[in-house]
């Protein structure tokens, strides 16, 4: 109705209007933004957690072999050293479970003790369990060789 007794609209009105919509859509584009990259966030650091998994497999299983390979030789003392010391290097983290560490066997002059190793790494012990709800099975090798001047 445009007539003479029709309802005046104030200027203002189609502003106001405008700008709730425009509040509206801030919000929908906020509760879909937000979540995502919250789950981006997340995704990264899983990344990174797993990067660090290694890193920490490949120095327990290189400490491991040196340690086999400090045993008296023809000692079966060198699998007791390197699994002492690769539990003792993995321990101090939650999310990583050992499993197997084979090769460590009883060292012999003269020739190199490769050691192999794996872990479970459980994503659901850590806060990324919400983008990565399973368990990686890692794995590494490492070789060590004992100096041909030690004594026996």
């Amino acid at each position: 109705m445009n007539g003479p007794g029709a309802p005046r609209r104030r200027k203002g009105d189609a502003g106001r209007e405008g700008r709730a919509a425009q509040a509206g859509q801030a919000l929908v584009e906020t509760a879909i933004t937000i979540p995502m990259m919250l789950v981006l966030l997340l995704g990264f650091l899983a990344v990174l957690v797993r990067v660090e998994a290694q890193v920490e497999l490949d120095a327990a299983t290189s400490l491991a072999a040196a340690a086999a390979v400090s045993a008296p030789a023809a000692s079966q003392l060198s699998a007791e050293y390197a699994r002492e010391t690769w539990t003792g290097t993995l321990r101090q983290y939650r999310y990583l479970r050992p499993g197997l560490l084979e090769g460590c066997e009883a060292y012999q002059p003269d020739r190199a003790v490769t050691c192999r190793g794996s872990v479970t790494l459980d994503y659901r012990e850590t806060p990324m369990a919400l983008v990565v709800p399973f368990a990686l099975t890692i794995e590494a090798s490492a070789t060590a060789q004992s100096s041909r001047y030690r004594s026996r």
